[in-house]
């Protein structure tokens, strides 16, 4: 693939230095989802592509995790352009901060090596007839990369229990505007101690395992369906929206 190899090499050298990366583990991608460069396994790009609804809802620096047991896939958006998806084994938090700084870094050279990589067009495969159309959320491709509706419970409706999971603890939400951490208490009607906290948070675009961690650590005992299952109840009365959503 042609492109600028020497700011690539810089990108995978810096990340490999601060240990977000081993010797792959990373995917430059438009904000329409098509692949510049990946170093991901088949498998990992097909969980990428889970979240492909979601990217025109991110700003620069912005991001969606996908949190699994001994590692994450963390995407954000890395310039105007561009989203960089890293799968690392170290902490997100730490990694999140690294990739802050290369975004501060590199800045307009996510563009510019957009501009020097040509896309080729999708394979044409041949048309078969069936007499039950395929659900609509599926599409098959030659990677076999799985399209889902952007609503979180059609996305979950095509996962297995254990992606369900991993999907729901990535979530991030936001409170809907004119909503701000200064009025909700004032506005949402949540008595709720944990669930007032959880709300004053919600700047800070943490996932929903990471509020859970953060609600922990504060002294309430609550697990991270708790979480989910207050945010999915707040969502329904208007006062917080999945972030990118609209």
């Amino acid at each position: 693939m042609s492109g600028d190899a020497n700011f690539l090499d810089k990108l995978k050298g810096e990340l490999r230095s601060f240990g977000a990366i081993t010797d792959k583990g990373l995917a430059l991608l438009t904000m329409k989802g098509e692949v510049l460069y990946s170093d991901l396994t088949k498998e990992v790009e097909q969980r990428l592509m889970l979240f492909k609804p979601s990217f025109p809802g991110l700003t620069v620096g912005s991001n969606i995790t996908l949190a699994a047991e001994n590692e994450s896939l963390i995407v954000i958006r890395a310039s105007q352009q561009i989203l960089m998806a890293v799968q690392t084994q170290q902490r997100v938090g730490l990694t999140l901060v690294m990739l802050s700084g290369l975004i501060k870094r590199y800045g307009s050279k996510f563009d510019e090596f957009a501009q020097t990589v040509k896309i080729a067009p999708p394979a044409i495969k041949p048309t078969v007839k069936i007499e039950k159309p395929a659900p609509a959320a599926v599409i098959e491709t030659p990677i076999k990369e799985m399209v889902v509706k952007e609503e979180a419970r059609e996305v979950e409706a095509e996962l297995t229990e254990k992606e369900v999971e991993a999907y729901q603890k990535s979530l991030i939400y936001e409170l809907i505007p004119p909503l701000t951490p200064e009025n909700v208490l004032n506005k949402s009607g949540v008595w709720s101690r944990a669930s007032r906290l959880m709300l004053r948070n919600l700047d800070q675009d943490l996932t929903v395992e990471e509020l859970q961690e953060g609600l922990k650590n504060a002294g309430f005992d609550v697990t991270w369906q708790w979480v989910y299952e207050t945010l999915r109840a707040l969502e329904t009365r208007g006062i917080v929206r999945i972030k990118g959503k609209r």
